[in-house]
């Protein structure tokens, strides 16, 4: 075996291994940005459904306040369970809604980056990959989000 012939070996190698890393790279920076989104989206869900429940105590409690001082300290002192704010309901709900939203948001990552280690695998080892639909599903995904996003910023 001559130099030369060991030179071009090794040449044509790392070319492969860098072509495939650099596939690899894309393929993460790529689940990456679409499981920031997913999580981005989850939260903003969130917190909506949080502040839209503290609003409704908020304005149930300054009820039960303006009622008390309406109806003066002894009404208050004889019978006070009358004066506490009816916000079961509203808690109830917003505890629930929540953990939808995080359960929907975890199980959507999960998916996103089990993909995304499939992909980076296969891409790393010279194959197609065979998450083709999740990409697509993954991309819808994103589009979604964003359009969710700019909704939010706009109102």
């Amino acid at each position: 075996m001559s130099v030369e012939t060991i030179v071009s070996d090794v040449k044509s190698r790392a070319d492969l291994v860098k072509t495939r890393g650099q596939a690899a790279l894309e393929a993460g920076v790529d689940t990456l940005m679409t499981a920031n989104t997913i999580v981005v989206d989850g939260v903003q869900e969130l917190v909506q459904t949080n502040v839209g429940a503290g609003k409704e105590l908020a304005t149930l409690v300054q009820a039960s306040v303006t009622k008390a001082k309406t109806d003066g300290f002894k009404a208050v002192a004889a019978n006070p369970v009358a004066y506490i704010p009816e916000g079961k309901g509203t808690v109830v709900t917003a505890y629930t809604d929540s953990v939808k939203v995080v359960t929907k948001t975890g199980d959507e990552l999960a998916k996103t980056l089990k993909s995304g280690v499939e992909t980076i695998s296969a891409k790393l080892q010279g194959e197609v990959p065979v998450v083709a639909k999740a990409k697509k599903t993954v991309k819808k995904t994103a589009t979604k989000a964003k359009k969710a996003a700019k909704k939010v910023v706009e109102a």
